[in-house]
Protein backbone atom coordinates (compact mmCIF):
# COMPACT_ATOMS: atom_id res chain seq x y z
CA UNK A 1 0.00 0.00 0.00
CA UNK A 2 1.29 3.30 -0.92
CA UNK A 3 1.27 6.03 1.37
CA UNK A 4 -0.70 8.04 -0.27
CA UNK A 5 -3.47 5.32 -0.25
CA UNK A 6 -2.75 5.29 3.87
CA UNK A 7 -4.22 9.24 3.69
CA UNK A 8 -7.29 8.15 1.88
CA UNK A 9 -8.66 7.27 4.78
CA UNK A 10 -7.83 9.96 6.75
CA UNK A 11 -11.37 9.75 8.75
CA UNK A 12 -10.86 6.59 10.20
CA UNK A 13 -7.29 7.18 11.89
CA UNK A 14 -6.29 8.27 14.98
CA UNK A 15 -4.12 12.13 14.88
CA UNK A 16 -0.86 9.78 15.88
CA UNK A 17 -1.93 7.28 12.59
CA UNK A 18 -2.46 10.65 10.06
CA UNK A 19 0.54 12.18 11.50
CA UNK A 20 2.96 8.92 10.79
CA UNK A 21 0.92 8.37 7.14
CA UNK A 22 1.67 12.20 5.82
CA UNK A 23 4.50 12.26 7.43
CA UNK A 24 6.03 9.09 5.39
CA UNK A 25 4.15 10.22 2.01
CA UNK A 26 5.90 13.86 2.60
CA UNK A 27 9.42 12.31 3.36
CA UNK A 28 8.49 9.53 0.11
CA UNK A 29 7.98 12.75 -2.19
CA UNK A 30 11.06 14.41 -1.21
CA UNK A 31 13.47 12.25 -1.62
CA UNK A 32 12.10 9.96 -4.61
CA UNK A 33 12.57 7.06 -2.79
CA UNK A 34 10.40 3.96 -1.24
CA UNK A 35 13.18 2.74 0.35
CA UNK A 36 13.76 5.86 2.34
CA UNK A 37 9.83 5.72 3.46
CA UNK A 38 10.47 2.37 4.52
CA UNK A 39 13.48 2.94 6.17
CA UNK A 40 11.65 5.58 8.19
CA UNK A 41 8.84 3.95 8.43
CA UNK A 42 10.74 0.54 9.85
CA UNK A 43 12.50 3.12 12.26
CA UNK A 44 9.43 4.59 13.89
CA UNK A 45 7.45 1.56 14.13
CA UNK A 46 10.25 -0.05 16.14
CA UNK A 47 10.18 3.21 18.70
CA UNK A 48 6.48 3.35 19.23
CA UNK A 49 6.69 -0.48 20.21
CA UNK A 50 9.24 0.68 23.11
CA UNK A 51 6.09 2.90 23.67
CA UNK A 52 3.47 1.02 23.92
CA UNK A 53 5.87 -1.85 26.16
CA UNK A 54 5.75 0.93 28.97
CA UNK A 55 1.59 1.65 27.89
CA UNK A 56 3.03 4.74 26.13
CA UNK A 57 2.90 6.19 22.37
CA UNK A 58 4.80 8.93 20.57
CA UNK A 59 2.91 11.89 22.07
CA UNK A 60 2.94 10.72 25.74
CA UNK A 61 5.00 13.10 28.15
CA UNK A 62 8.23 14.48 26.35
CA UNK A 63 10.69 13.62 29.47
CA UNK A 64 9.56 9.96 29.72
CA UNK A 65 9.49 9.78 25.49
CA UNK A 66 13.57 11.14 25.21
CA UNK A 67 14.47 9.14 28.03
CA UNK A 68 13.13 6.25 26.33
CA UNK A 69 14.56 7.25 22.76
CA UNK A 70 18.35 7.51 24.39
CA UNK A 71 17.75 4.10 25.52
CA UNK A 72 15.84 3.01 22.15
CA UNK A 73 18.77 4.60 19.75
CA UNK A 74 21.54 2.80 21.36
CA UNK A 75 20.22 -0.52 21.51
CA UNK A 76 20.76 -3.57 19.09
CA UNK A 77 18.95 -6.65 18.59
CA UNK A 78 21.95 -9.00 17.75
CA UNK A 79 24.26 -7.52 21.25
CA UNK A 80 26.38 -5.33 19.13
CA UNK A 81 27.24 -1.77 19.95
CA UNK A 82 25.91 0.85 18.05
CA UNK A 83 28.23 3.51 16.08
CA UNK A 84 27.68 7.29 16.59
CA UNK A 85 26.85 7.48 13.47
CA UNK A 86 23.35 4.93 13.56
CA UNK A 87 22.87 6.29 17.13
CA UNK A 88 22.33 9.85 16.07
CA UNK A 89 20.58 9.08 12.67
CA UNK A 90 18.32 7.16 14.81
CA UNK A 91 17.84 9.91 17.04
CA UNK A 92 17.64 11.99 13.23
CA UNK A 93 14.34 9.95 11.89
CA UNK A 94 12.27 10.66 15.22
CA UNK A 95 13.36 14.29 15.58
CA UNK A 96 11.77 14.65 12.16
CA UNK A 97 8.63 13.19 12.58
CA UNK A 98 8.42 15.67 15.81
CA UNK A 99 8.97 18.36 13.79
CA UNK A 100 6.61 17.57 11.17
CA UNK A 101 3.92 16.69 13.51
CA UNK A 102 4.00 19.43 15.01
CA UNK A 103 4.38 22.18 12.36
CA UNK A 104 1.19 20.58 11.33
CA UNK A 105 -0.40 20.79 14.58
CA UNK A 106 -1.37 16.58 14.96
CA UNK A 107 1.53 16.75 18.35
CA UNK A 108 1.15 20.07 20.27
CA UNK A 109 3.80 19.01 23.18
CA UNK A 110 7.72 19.52 22.36
CA UNK A 111 10.06 17.53 20.39
CA UNK A 112 11.38 15.16 22.50
CA UNK A 113 14.11 14.21 20.55
CA UNK A 114 15.63 17.49 21.62
CA UNK A 115 16.47 16.66 25.11
CA UNK A 116 18.78 13.72 23.90
CA UNK A 117 22.17 14.79 23.46
CA UNK A 118 23.70 13.45 20.19
CA UNK A 119 26.89 11.51 20.33
CA UNK A 120 30.05 13.02 18.96
CA UNK A 121 31.11 11.49 15.21
CA UNK A 122 34.05 11.61 13.77
CA UNK A 123 33.80 13.36 10.31
CA UNK A 124 33.78 10.12 7.60
CA UNK A 125 35.78 7.95 9.71
CA UNK A 126 36.76 4.92 8.09
CA UNK A 127 36.69 6.35 4.82
CA UNK A 128 38.06 4.24 2.11
CA UNK A 129 38.94 4.10 -0.85
CA UNK A 130 40.87 2.40 -4.44
CA UNK A 131 44.14 3.60 -5.49
CA UNK A 132 44.16 3.84 -9.22
CA UNK A 133 46.82 0.91 -9.69
CA UNK A 134 44.70 -0.70 -7.06
CA UNK A 135 41.37 -0.57 -9.23
CA UNK A 136 42.98 -0.96 -12.83
CA UNK A 137 43.80 -4.46 -11.45
CA UNK A 138 40.78 -5.22 -10.21
CA UNK A 139 38.63 -3.85 -13.24
CA UNK A 140 41.20 -5.56 -15.67
CA UNK A 141 40.66 -8.97 -13.98
CA UNK A 142 36.88 -9.02 -14.45
CA UNK A 143 35.98 -11.13 -18.03
CA UNK A 144 34.15 -8.91 -20.33
CA UNK A 145 33.40 -11.65 -22.83
CA UNK A 146 30.65 -12.55 -20.24
CA UNK A 147 27.31 -10.51 -19.73
CA UNK A 148 28.00 -10.46 -16.27
CA UNK A 149 31.17 -8.86 -16.90
CA UNK A 150 29.87 -6.54 -19.64
CA UNK A 151 27.32 -4.91 -16.84
CA UNK A 152 29.37 -5.17 -13.96
CA UNK A 153 32.46 -2.95 -15.54
CA UNK A 154 30.63 -1.04 -16.99
CA UNK A 155 28.50 0.00 -13.82
CA UNK A 156 31.69 0.23 -11.97
CA UNK A 157 33.29 2.10 -14.15
CA UNK A 158 30.40 4.85 -14.09
CA UNK A 159 30.35 4.75 -10.40
CA UNK A 160 34.33 5.25 -10.55
CA UNK A 161 33.86 8.34 -13.33
CA UNK A 162 30.74 9.65 -12.05
CA UNK A 163 31.13 9.71 -7.46
CA UNK A 164 27.74 8.75 -7.80
CA UNK A 165 25.69 7.51 -4.79
CA UNK A 166 24.51 4.11 -4.82
CA UNK A 167 20.42 4.94 -5.31
CA UNK A 168 21.10 7.23 -8.09
CA UNK A 169 23.52 3.91 -9.54
CA UNK A 170 20.52 1.57 -9.16
CA UNK A 171 18.16 3.74 -10.51
CA UNK A 172 19.41 4.78 -13.79
CA UNK A 173 17.29 4.12 -16.57
CA UNK A 174 17.29 4.05 -20.42
CA UNK A 175 15.23 7.57 -20.35
CA UNK A 176 17.96 8.83 -18.38
CA UNK A 177 21.04 8.23 -21.02
CA UNK A 178 21.63 10.76 -24.10
CA UNK A 179 24.18 10.02 -26.98
CA UNK A 180 25.82 12.84 -28.39
CA UNK A 181 29.13 13.95 -30.30
CA UNK A 182 31.71 11.01 -30.54
CA UNK A 183 29.35 8.56 -29.23
CA UNK A 184 29.69 10.07 -25.85
CA UNK A 185 26.83 9.14 -23.24
CA UNK A 186 25.18 11.76 -20.75
CA UNK A 187 23.82 10.88 -17.74
CA UNK A 188 21.23 12.24 -16.40
CA UNK A 189 20.30 11.52 -12.88
CA UNK A 190 16.56 12.48 -11.54
CA UNK A 191 16.81 10.39 -8.36
CA UNK A 192 19.75 12.48 -6.88
CA UNK A 193 19.25 13.23 -2.82
CA UNK A 194 17.34 16.48 -2.59
CA UNK A 195 15.37 15.47 -5.81
CA UNK A 196 17.66 18.08 -7.77
CA UNK A 197 18.41 16.84 -11.38
CA UNK A 198 22.34 16.96 -12.73
CA UNK A 199 23.92 15.31 -15.32
CA UNK A 200 27.29 13.99 -16.24
CA UNK A 201 29.42 13.05 -19.68
CA UNK A 202 30.84 9.69 -19.44
CA UNK A 203 34.21 9.53 -21.62
CA UNK A 204 34.07 7.67 -24.78
CA UNK A 205 35.76 4.51 -23.42
CA UNK A 206 33.37 4.08 -20.45
CA UNK A 207 30.48 5.16 -23.17
CA UNK A 208 31.12 2.39 -25.26
CA UNK A 209 31.07 0.20 -22.41
CA UNK A 210 27.78 1.05 -21.39
CA UNK A 211 26.60 0.80 -25.04
CA UNK A 212 28.27 -2.69 -25.23
CA UNK A 213 26.68 -3.97 -22.14
CA UNK A 214 23.33 -2.49 -23.19
CA UNK A 215 23.49 -3.91 -27.03
CA UNK A 216 24.22 -7.42 -25.91
CA UNK A 217 21.68 -7.64 -23.15
CA UNK A 218 18.57 -6.14 -24.80
CA UNK A 219 18.53 -7.61 -27.86
CA UNK A 220 14.75 -8.86 -27.77
CA UNK A 221 13.34 -5.75 -27.85
CA UNK A 222 16.55 -3.90 -29.73
CA UNK A 223 17.61 -0.71 -28.16
CA UNK A 224 15.83 1.56 -30.35
CA UNK A 225 12.53 0.55 -28.86
CA UNK A 226 13.27 0.05 -25.16
CA UNK A 227 10.56 1.74 -22.87
CA UNK A 228 12.33 5.00 -20.85
CA UNK A 229 11.71 3.11 -17.86
CA UNK A 230 14.01 0.24 -18.80
CA UNK A 231 16.08 -0.24 -16.05
CA UNK A 232 20.13 0.11 -17.51
CA UNK A 233 21.37 -2.31 -14.75
CA UNK A 234 19.39 -5.66 -14.88
CA UNK A 235 19.43 -9.16 -12.79
CA UNK A 236 20.90 -11.93 -14.62
CA UNK A 237 19.43 -14.69 -11.85
CA UNK A 238 17.06 -17.03 -13.17
CA UNK A 239 15.51 -16.54 -9.97
CA UNK A 240 14.84 -12.29 -11.16
CA UNK A 241 16.28 -12.01 -14.61
CA UNK A 242 15.17 -8.86 -16.08
CA UNK A 243 14.53 -6.97 -13.31
CA UNK A 244 16.39 -3.68 -12.22
CA UNK A 245 19.19 -4.44 -9.86
CA UNK A 246 18.38 -3.62 -6.18
CA UNK A 247 20.53 -1.93 -4.48
CA UNK A 248 22.23 -4.89 -2.30
CA UNK A 249 22.73 -6.53 -5.78
CA UNK A 250 25.33 -3.65 -6.84
CA UNK A 251 26.43 -3.79 -3.34
CA UNK A 252 27.41 -7.16 -4.21
CA UNK A 253 28.77 -6.43 -7.40
CA UNK A 254 31.39 -4.24 -5.87
CA UNK A 255 32.27 -6.91 -2.99
CA UNK A 256 33.09 -9.60 -5.66
CA UNK A 257 34.64 -7.32 -8.09
CA UNK A 258 36.87 -5.24 -6.31
CA UNK A 259 36.88 -6.68 -2.75
CA UNK A 260 34.99 -3.64 -1.08
CA UNK A 261 31.71 -4.16 0.52
CA UNK A 262 31.02 -0.73 0.48
CA UNK A 263 29.34 1.09 -3.15
CA UNK A 264 30.63 4.62 -1.28
CA UNK A 265 34.08 3.36 -1.91
CA UNK A 266 33.49 4.33 -5.34
CA UNK A 267 32.59 7.48 -4.27
CA UNK A 268 35.37 8.36 -2.38
CA UNK A 269 37.70 6.57 -4.81
CA UNK A 270 36.09 9.44 -7.10
CA UNK A 271 36.48 12.17 -4.91
CA UNK A 272 40.58 11.37 -4.41
CA UNK A 273 41.17 10.91 -7.41
CA UNK A 274 39.52 14.18 -8.61
CA UNK A 275 41.82 15.59 -6.07
CA UNK A 276 45.05 13.92 -7.63
CA UNK A 277 44.07 15.44 -10.69
CA UNK A 278 44.44 18.49 -9.53
CA UNK A 279 40.43 19.31 -9.25
CA UNK A 280 39.81 22.45 -7.47
CA UNK A 281 37.87 21.81 -4.50
CA UNK A 282 34.37 23.45 -5.29
CA UNK A 283 34.74 21.20 -8.26
CA UNK A 284 34.61 18.45 -6.57
CA UNK A 285 31.82 19.25 -4.08
CA UNK A 286 29.66 20.22 -7.52
CA UNK A 287 30.27 16.54 -8.53
CA UNK A 288 29.77 15.07 -5.83
CA UNK A 289 26.47 17.30 -4.95
CA UNK A 290 27.76 18.31 -1.31
CA UNK A 291 25.51 21.81 -0.16
CA UNK A 292 28.77 22.52 1.93
CA UNK A 293 31.88 22.76 0.81
CA UNK A 294 33.12 22.42 4.31
CA UNK A 295 31.25 18.98 4.16
CA UNK A 296 34.29 18.30 0.96
CA UNK A 297 37.03 19.48 3.19
CA UNK A 298 36.04 16.77 5.62
CA UNK A 299 35.38 13.94 3.19
CA UNK A 300 39.07 15.13 1.61
CA UNK A 301 40.92 15.18 5.00
CA UNK A 302 39.82 11.96 6.34
CA UNK A 303 40.90 10.15 3.05
CA UNK A 304 44.68 11.97 3.99
CA UNK A 305 44.70 10.84 7.94
CA UNK A 306 47.00 7.92 7.39
CA UNK A 307 49.06 9.23 5.18
CA UNK A 308 52.37 10.91 6.73
CA UNK A 309 54.73 12.58 4.25
CA UNK A 310 57.10 11.87 6.88
CA UNK A 311 56.83 8.08 7.14
CA UNK A 312 59.29 7.03 5.35
CA UNK A 313 62.69 9.44 6.99
CA UNK A 314 61.01 8.10 10.23
CA UNK A 315 61.78 4.62 9.57
CA UNK A 316 65.04 5.14 8.30
CA UNK A 317 65.91 6.49 11.55
CA UNK A 318 65.20 3.90 13.29
CA UNK A 319 66.94 1.30 10.67
CA UNK A 320 63.32 0.08 9.86
CA UNK A 321 64.22 0.19 6.28
CA UNK A 322 66.87 -1.73 6.40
Amino acid sequence: MSHNQEIVGWQEKSGLELAIAVWLDAKSGRSHSLNTALNYREHLNSFRQTLRQASLDLDSDPAVVATLAQAWAGFSTKGQTIGSATYNKRLAILSSFYAFARKRGYIKEENPIGRVERRPVQAYAGVKWLTPKEGKHKLAEIDRSTLAGKRDLALLSVGIQTGRRLSELAGLRWGDLRQGEGGKLTLNWRRTKGGKTTSDILTPGISRSVMDWLAAYYTTPKLGTLPKDAPVWVSLSPRNKGEALGIQTVADICEKRLGVSKVHTLRHTFARAMEDAGAKVSTIQSRLGHSSLATTGQYLAAMRQAENEHAAQIAEMFGLED
